[in-house]
């Protein structure tokens, strides 16, 4: 007899607390969803084609700030020499992104969707560098590691500079062997 009251205690107590917790949850998932539907630039690339390619990773309500932060480097032969290092050593990049930065590192194939292609052009243009360096900074849900902690600002800023250099026609990854 005590047993069946203890079942029914427990599903009066229990399943209500769980419908509630669940239910806090999805509210807070859909308070911080990075996806703003209702953006101008969102609308835009709703009908693109490469609507999962261009679409930002920069939360909405960070994007404004994020697209004002300016590169403290200068693009230069030394710059880029440095940040090429960093690329192919200590940043990891070119393990995903490959060397010519066309998203096919020896380990992109374990990533969906890939890694990034850095040579695609109409991304260069819509992609500022306060984006890459906010995505260098905290990653993506979709694999990037983050490396606030990994590298410092300055290291981030010249990698926002080789991947803009790695982007142009002509540029880094086009010389290179």
């Amino acid at each position: 007899m005590k047993n069946w009251k203890v079942v029914l205690l427990a599903i009066v107590l229990i399943v209500p607390l769980y419908l509630a917790f669940t239910s806090l949850n999805i509210g807070v998932a859909r308070a911080n969803s990075t996806d703003d539907h209702e953006s101008a630039e969102h609308k835009a690339l709703e009908s693109s084609p490469d609507h999962e390619t261009l679409e930002t990773k920069v939360p909405s309500g960070k994007l404004a700030e994020v697209r004002g932060l300016k590169n403290i480097v200068a693009l230069d032969a030394k710059s880029l020499s440095v940040a090429k290092e960093i690329y192919n050593g200590k940043g990891t990049c070119a393990n995903c992104h490959g060397e010519k930065g066309r998203g096919d590192g020896e380990i992109a194939s374990s990533f969906s969707p890939p890694p990034r292609n850095f040579t695609y052009a109409k991304w260069q243009t819509v992609r500022t560098d306060g984006e890459i360096f906010w995505v260098i900074t905290n990653g993506t849900e979709s694999g990037m590691p983050p490396f606030e902690d990994m590298l410092s600002d300055e290291e981030k800023w010249e990698l926002v500079n080789y991947i803009r250099e790695i982007g142009k026609a002509g540029g880094v990854a086009s010389k290179s062997n």
